[in-house]
């Protein structure tokens, strides 16, 4: 795993979007850029999906937010020539797991750990495949990511 840098932490521009129609507006605008980015990360999608399905039922809110991001993902991933990642977060039930798995290849369930500032990344396809992600106590807004870690038989952790 690459040492971790607070440079790559000026590569990050934060973008915080109080309506789903403005994430719509903001996924659809991308073809006028000049520039785009690595990734599009949108954290608790829920909530806009839950405001966007007083006009329409749940799933279809999801079904055309989910496809709008798979459309611009593609989108400048053709600009740029290279791929363009997405990643959502979302609570665990609110919406069908095949729901998710036709947009996104892989789903991981966050959980806390016994220990102060750990959390558990584990996979949904495999899970005794887990990462485990710190906060630093410094700035708790950093987050470490561990290697991926088996789990065996007894429930503890091997390294992968």
């Amino acid at each position: 795993m690459p040492e971790f840098s607070y440079l790559a932490l000026q590569c990050i521009k934060m973008i915080y979007i109080e309506k789903p129609s403005d994430l719509l507006l903001y996924l659809c605008e991308f073809h006028t850029k000049e520039s785009f980015p690595a990734s599009i990360m949108i954290d608790d999608i829920q909530y806009y999906v839950s405001h966007l399905s007083q006009e329409q039922s749940k799933e279809a809110a999801m079904v055309k937010l989910f496809a709008m991001l798979e459309d611009t993902v593609a989108f400048i991933s053709e600009k740029k020539g290279e791929a363009c990642h997405r990643m959502v977060s979302l609570l665990k039930g609110f919406c069908p797991k095949n729901f998710i798995k036709r947009y996104f290849r892989e789903l991981w369930y966050a959980s806390c750990s016994e220990k102060e500032n750990e959390y558990f990344l584990t996979d949904d396809n495999v899970p005794a495949f887990r990462a485990v992600v710190q906060l630093t106590p410094e700035d708790e807004k950093i987050m470490l990511l561990g290697k991926i870690q088996r789990l065996n038989s007894e429930n503890e952790s091997e390294v992968q």
